[in-house]
């Protein structure tokens, strides 16, 4: 469905109808508060929300010129609603994008534009900005979360003097915010010398976008420093604002020995056993215990795979948790959905597949789970499901505008308490399980409250008061606080008179506790949350507010078929830039429509080496399971013909058209800490030669359809991000090619797999690759397998088989910057050996290498991360001149 509005079209699925026109009606005066502040007037733009995509995020792009909402509310605590507050972030992006390149636009210049806008500017600026924006124009936003500047208060009271360059690009080994945190201090910094200083930068940018170092020159011209100056400042100030605790009372946490900094986050007690979740960059995370008389022994229980937010509950033997699940074949159709362990039998079951379920907790007598139910219209319920069997027992439905988050049942399991998020704030919600009643505990405010619950008749949760988190007790209607912790206290759970908890510390979560007998006898009155800035606590978002036109609440259908053509952009890469390999020159002109159903190109390239022109044209439909490509292709090619009687060959040339047509079913799926990829694919073409410069006699001027079969299955582990390759891995690809409408036998076959084993410590990986291949006929010198390193400089090979063995490992993470040039993250090895027909061959392989990897960013650049790899090669052929080849490439992921 549609609501069409002179600024956007907001296109979202037909059970958000009811909620599309409040939305709009607040998209509307979200771009005009962002305008305003840029002083620019927005281009329409297709905003588009993905109701069945459950991971709370967003983003705005150009080519083609939309914006996506992923607009489910989940179980992650906020300050104020979730679906408003993202609009009014990513509008501020939608006039960002406008400000600086909005007269560079369809149907030829959005890459162009978004070359430019990326370019110029870095993401913390972008983003802060944005981040900046969402904490002006509402009462909650980031910049009043303490939780969120938590990193930073830590490194900065501790003495951590790291640079720019590892805030912005971030670390493996040491805990730092993301580029949104301290791009939201420094935007703040710049907002409180100048309101209008980003219109001031935003203006003199696009008046000179071929500048180089435009950002820099203007953030220069309108602060009077660079952007390391203003980071120098932004730090000292919050050295200013951010004082030592001088008197706390909770002891020294747990410590465990762990290498790298390490989470252990909701703990909780059964018997003589702690249990937590783990989470560093060295181990996919994982639920662990350890005897409370011996906590450094940690003892692997299960892993968790992939959740929106770290999270389990436990009850005497049973484990129960919510995980996040994908479509096999559209990853924006996604699910979280409950799991269930048992301790005792080490079984685990999941108890529902396509749910939209968080926080389970089992009931006191262990025959229910509560959780969180979200519907497509957004509307949340508190629901009861049988533990055995999943079954949807009963419903408390919530009002239309309440949200409800992290459900806790109270020792009896008559009642439950819980968040309660909606367009006044958040409070704590006290739900009776049988009459159903639902009870306001608190007032409704802009604090971030996490994880209620019940104390035998008190209720402990978190909440961020004067600019840090800790705990405190809520008892006959009185707060009370528990905690006063260095840097905050959060997951608070009752053990009898104690409460545990995870206290934060620089080297991550570390888990404590605290005894009820240390509660204050002092009622306190908890005050909103403000920012560090005097001037944004002083703004008020009321008196900047705007009347919009009256809203046409018209939904028309959406149809997609009438939008599939888009011509946005030209372009001089055939693979959108995706790899430095192989480039060719050339021009293309691109189409997508908005809801990534259809991509079309057209273009022209020049094959320099062959002086030959190329012209060709591709479109891919994708809205169904399977997807479809068709393509034509008119090229210049060229041969080598026998001379009779002679053994010369004399070079020839030729054009060909070719027209192509594939299918791919590609599917994926996740399954606890382990990722399934499998698909099929097939493909055809025909080929027309013809203008062919010399007379032949056996030329073949026709290839009619060979036909190309694909069909794979991968199995690997999760890679945490210290991880080189998959600790546990299997793969397997089959290829098969024929001809059957020409004459003769030509038919190819081939077998790839690869395999991945844990190496001799964590994040070292040993790969076992093998390929086998068979080819007659005209596909006789195809090759579908990978080739041994140095293969171009070995004497002619029939190639029936390869095997490699490779070893990866980390070898250092230096941080370093190299100046404002580069920023060194990780420094890495592989060793591989090389084999080329097993069967004829001795045990020695037919190359050996050594590669040593460094990962860095360019610049202030988050994304891509890149990778120069100096490889040495020796080759063990005796037929070979030159044995040892040098060689070194340059490669990016994002």
């Amino acid at each position: 469905m549609q609501i069409d509005r002179e600024n956007f079209r907001l296109i979202f699925p037909e059970e958000f109808k009811d909620e599309a026109p409040a939305l709009a009606h607040k998209i509307d005066h979200y771009l005009q508060i962002s305008s305003q502040s840029l002083k620019v007037k927005p281009r329409k733009i297709s905003i588009i929300l993905q109701q069945h995509h459950v991971n709370q995020n967003g983003f705005v792009q150009l080519a083609p010129r939309k914006s996506e909402l992923f607009s489910t509310p989940s179980a992650i605590a906020d300050n104020q609603e979730w679906l408003p507050n993202l609009a009014l972030h990513e509008m501020q992006h939608v006039i960002q994008f406008d400000k600086l390149t909005g007269k560079i636009h369809q149907p030829f210049g959005e890459l162009l534009a978004l070359a430019f806008f990326g370019i110029h500017l870095p993401s913390w600026f972008y983003e802060g900005d944005a981040v900046l924006q969402e904490t002006l124009y509402s009462q909650g936003g980031r910049g009043r979360l303490s939780s969120w500047n938590m990193e930073l208060r830590a490194n900065i009271l501790e003495g951590k003097e790291y640079d720019f360059n590892k805030y912005v690009h971030g670390s493996y080994k040491d805990i730092t915010p993301t580029y949104y945190t301290i791009g939201y201090f420094m935007n703040s910094m710049l907002y409180e010398k100048n309101p209008e200083i980003h219109l001031e930068i935003y203006e003199d940018m696009r008046k000179n976008l071929l500048r180089p170092f435009n950002f820099q020159r203007a953030l220069k011209k309108h602060h009077g420093a660079k952007a390391s100056v203003l980071f120098a400042e932004t730090i000292d100030h919050l050295k200013e604002k951010w004082t030592p605790e001088e008197a706390t009372n909770t002891a020294p946490p747990l410590t465990f020995d762990d290498k790298y900094p390490t989470h252990y986050l909701l703990p909780q007690r059964v018997g003589e056993y702690m249990y937590a979740i783990q989470r560093n960059n060295q181990r996919p995370q994982r639920i662990v215990k350890f005897h409370t008389l011996n906590p450094q022994k940690v003892e692997h229980i299960i892993y968790t795979g992939v959740q929106l937010m770290p999270y389990f509950h436990i009850h005497n033997n049973l484990i129960v948790w919510d995980e996040y699940r994908k479509d096999s074949r559209f990853s924006k159709q996604t699910y979280n959905i409950i799991n269930i362990y048992d301790c005792k039998t080490k079984t685990k079951k999941t108890l529902t597949l396509t749910s939209r379920l968080y926080t389970p907790v089992v009931s006191p007598d262990a025959t229910q789970i509560a959780c969180v139910k979200v519907g497509l219209d957004n509307k949340s319920a508190l629901t009861f499901l049988d533990i055995n069997s999943g079954i949807e027992l009963d419903s408390i439905v919530m009002p239309n505008d309440i949200h409800i988050q992290q459900p806790y049942f109270n020792e009896e399991g008559t009642k439950l308490v819980c968040i309660g998020v909606s367009g006044k704030g958040t409070t704590l919600l006290e739900i009776d399980r049988y009459n159903k009643t639902i009870t306001p505990l608190m007032e409704w405010s802009n604090l971030q409250l996490e994880r209620p619950s019940y104390a035998s008749h008190d209720i402990v949760f978190k909440v961020n008061q004067k600019g840090k988190d800790e705990i405190f007790v809520l008892r006959d209607g009185n707060i009370y606080p528990l905690t006063q912790s260095r840097y905050g206290a959060f997951h608070p759970t009752s053990d009898s008179t104690v409460v545990w908890f995870s206290e934060y510390t620089s080297q991550g979560f570390k888990i404590n506790k605290i005894s009820m007998a240390d509660l204050s006898k002092n009622a306190t009155t908890l005050t909103k949350a403000e920012t560090l800035f005097d001037r944004q606590n002083s703004f008020s978002a009321a008196e900047q507010t705007f009347t919009p036109d009256s809203l046409d609440n018209a939904i028309k259908p959406y149809r997609t078929l009438p939008h599939s053509i888009n011509f946005h952009s030209l372009t001089i890469s055939a693979n959108d830039f995706e790899s430095f390999d192989n480039y060719k020159p050339g021009i293309y002109w691109l189409s997508n429509d908005v809801l990534n159903t259809t991509r079309i190109k057209v273009g022209y390239e020049r094959e320099i080496e062959l002086a030959k022109n190329t012209f060709l044209g591709e479109i891919t439909f994708q809205k169904y399971y399977p997807k479809f490509t068709v393509g034509y292709k008119n090229t210049g090619k060229f041969g080598w013909a026998q001379v009779p009687n002679n053994k010369d060959s004399i070079r020839f040339d030729y054009r060909e058209h070719q027209l192509t047509a594939e299918i791919q079913l590609p599917l994926s799926v996740y399954r606890g800490h382990r990722v399934y990829s499998f698909g099929f694919n097939f493909g055809t073409y025909y080929i027309k030669r013809y203008d062919v410069s010399i007379n032949l006699t056996r030329f073949m001027d026709k290839i009619k359809f060979p036909l190309s079969y694909q069909l794979y299955f991968n199995r690997n582990w999760m890679m945490a991000p210290m991880d080189l390759a998959p600790r546990w891995g299997q793969n397997f690809n089959l290829t098969f090619r024929h001809l059957p409408f020409m004459e003769g036998d030509h038919i190819s076959w081939a077998l790839r797999t690869s395999f991945y084993f844990p190496g001799l410590m964590l994040n070292h990986s040993l790969q076992a690759r093998f390929g086998l291949q068979e080819a007659k006929g005209n596909f006789s010198y195809n090759y579908d397998i990978p080739l041994p390193d140095g293969f171009s400089y070995l004497p002619r090979n029939l190639v029936k088989n390869t095997l490699l063995f490779d070893y990866r490992l980390p070898l250092f993470y230096p941080d370093l910057s190299i100046g404002q040039l580069a920023y060194v993250k990780r420094i890495h090895t592989q060793l591989s050996a090389d084999y080329l027909n097993v069967h004829e061959s001795s045990f020695a392989p037919k190359s050996l290498s050594a590669y040593l990897n460094f990962d860095f960013n360019l610049f202030k650049y988050n994304e891509p991360l890149f990778t120069l790899s100096l490889k040495g090669t020796y080759i063990n052929d005796s037929r070979v001149k030159e044995k040892f080849i040098p060689a070194f490439s340059l490669s990016y992921n994002y």
